[in-house]
Order: structure tokens, then C-alpha cells, then sequence
């Protein structure tokens, strides 16, 4: 694609998969419904990407939802001010029962965006953002399921021996049963290590540069970054005593539950048993699509991709 096509689509926008904003809770526009037939559940809150080889979500249900739905097939409509901009297709892999619903595991089966025109998303999809690792299919499931801002959260980890910090977006909090759901790749040391003390904190990215956040996931999860050589320092969580960056307005102490291998990612499942607040208003980072980016008032921070 030469650069008279590439101005004509996109104007003077850097192409690129994600853009990254900084968000309060509050300033999160878009929303995400679970629909089948005329039945159409709000899962903003209670939904998680959880693995990107296969495609794979989790949604929580109340009890009284789930007698709604038939929850084998279903669709997640991602969309703003009732405005549509991307549906998946979900197929049920496996249920969770938990005290006050079901956790509902799904593979995703297809994907259609919807944002800007048609000759947009073509041309985005199959020249700008083509790559050897990633197919078509690929970048449209992945910018379907970023129409929704995923919030990017530091993953704490420590023992005798061992510890890691380090960054990931695919991730949920349910609040309703205050559970935390995370897809953490297979090849991450630290994961065996978490699975075995089933212990791990969550923290925010409230006041720290995307720079940072993005060096703290290049580094070797087998030998990370000596904690004295951080460009940050960190206190011990309050209950497990594992490092909190400094930078983080609050963090969550999580036993992890259950896990299962979904692909490229394991799920882990884990109950929140301590929250703290160490700022009463905070942010975070976010990755948006680059197609949803273009319909939202959020201002970009710059970054490399």
C-alpha cells in the first residue's frame, strides 16, 4: 500500500494494532453484551480474554442469567452509545460453577468488526497490519476483542529464591464473586512457580510510564531484573509480602483457585482475600484497537509496539 492510499484511509494516524490511553474506571465508554435471540446480558464488568492461541473468553453469569440463555452458542456484541463495532461468535468449552453463578468458558468461532467503512478494515487488515506470525483471521478476532479497553495490570510474584514483575492485559476482575481471572502464557517461568504457592498480586499501572511497563515485559521471566536495579522501588503486599511497585494506587493479594491449560495460556482462576487502596482516585493503562481508537474521545500515549 503506498502512502497516497495510506493518507487517503487513515490521514496523518500512526498505523499500528493497539493504541495505549490512560483511563480512570469511570472513563471506559464502551460496553460489551452477551446476546442470544432477544436476550442480551451486560458483561462489561464480568468478561475476560483468556487465551489468544486458540481464541478463547470467559463470562461470568448470575444464577438468574443463566436460566435465560442456552449457553452453548452465543455472541459478544462490543459496543458505545448503541452503536455496534464488533461482534464474536462464542462456542462453550466448559462451566464453572462459583457461589453466585457460573463461570462460562468459551472458544471464539468468528468475528466481524464494524467500525469506519469496509474498505477500511480490508485494507487495514490485509496490508498495514500483516505480519508472518499473525493471518487475517487473526488480526480481525484481535481487533474485535480490543474494541473493548483492556486494562493492562502488574503481575507481582516472590519466594525464597525467585521473583518477577511484570506486565499483562489478559485479564478479568469479577467483582460480584471478587475473583480475579488470568491467561498467563505457558512459557512464562514464573507461571509453575505462581501454580505451585498458588499466590499472586495484582497491581495497577497508576502513575507509571508505558516505557516502563513495557521493559518490565521484555525482561526474562528465567532471570528478571534484580529488584535494586528497577527504576522504581517497591514495599511488600501487606499479607503475602510480595514486592508492589511503588508507581501502583492499589493492588489485590490473590490465591489462585483453579487453573487449566487453554493453548498458548493458562487460565487461572483466584479469590481475592486482601485489597488495598493506596490512592482513593486512580488510572490505568489500556490497550485499545486501533479501529475503536478512532471512534473515542481517548488521548493516545505514545509507546512501542
Amino acid at each position: 500500500m503506498n502512502l497516497p492510499v495510506r493518507k487517503f484511509l487513515f490521514r496523518d494516524q500512526i498505523i499500528r494494532t493497539f493504541y495505549i490511553t490512560r483511563l480512570a474506571d469511570s472513563q471506559v465508554e464502551e460496553k460489551v453484551l452477551l446476546k442470544q435471540k432477544k436476550q442480551q446480558i451486560d458483561i462489561t464488568l464480568r468478561h475476560s480474554m483468556i487465551c489468544l492461541d486458540p481464541f478463547c473468553v470467559a463470562a461470568w453469569l448470575t444464577k438468574d442469567e443463566l436460566g435465560l440463555v442456552e449457553p452453548n452458542e452465543v455472541n459478544i456484541r462490543f459496543v458505545k452509545d448503541n452503536k455496534l463495532n464488533a461482534v464474536i461468535k462464542l462456542k462453550i468449552i466448559a462451566t464453572a460453577p462459583t457461589e453466585n453463578g457460573a463461570l462460562l468458558l468459551y472458544h471464539v468461532k468468528g468475528a466481524k468488526n464494524y467500525q469506519l467503512s469496509a474498505l477500511h478494515r480490508l485494507v487495514l487488515f490485509r496490508y498495514f497490519l500483516r505480519s508472518k506470525k499473525n493471518t487475517y483471521y487473526h488480526r480481525k478476532v484481535v481487533s474485535a476483542l480490543y474494541s473493548y479497553p483492556r486494562k493492562i495490570i502488574i503481575v507481582s510474584y516472590q519466594d525464597d529464591n525467585y521473583y518477577n514483575i511484570f506486565p499483562m492485559d489478559i485479564q478479568g476482575y469479577i467483582r460480584d464473586e471478587n475473583l480475579y481471572i488470568l491467561g498467563l502464557r505457558t512459557t512464562n517461568v514464573t507461571l509453575d512457580r505462581i501454580l505451585e504457592a498458588k499466590k499472586v498480586v495484582i497491581c495497577d499501572t497508576d502513575a507509571v510510564d508505558i516505557e516502563t511497563v513495557y521493559n518490565l515485559g521484555k525482561h526474562s521471566s528465567s532471570a528478571p531484573t534484580p529488584k535494586e536495579k528497577l527504576p522504581f522501588g517497591t514495599t511488600p503486599s501487606e499479607l503475602f509480602g510480595f514486592p508492589v511497585p511503588d508507581f501502583a494506587g492499589s493492588y489485590k493479594e490473590v490465591e489462585i483457585i483453579s487453573n487449566r491449560k487453554m493453548g498458548y495460556h493458562m487460565l487461572m482462576v483466584g479469590k481475592v482475600v486482601n485489597a488495598k487502596e493506596v490512592k482513593t482516585e486512580r488510572s490505568s493503562l489500556y490497550h485499545v484497537g486501533f479501529l475503536q481508537f478512532q471512534d473515542s474521545d481517548y488521548e493516545s500515549i505514545e509507546g512501542l509496539f
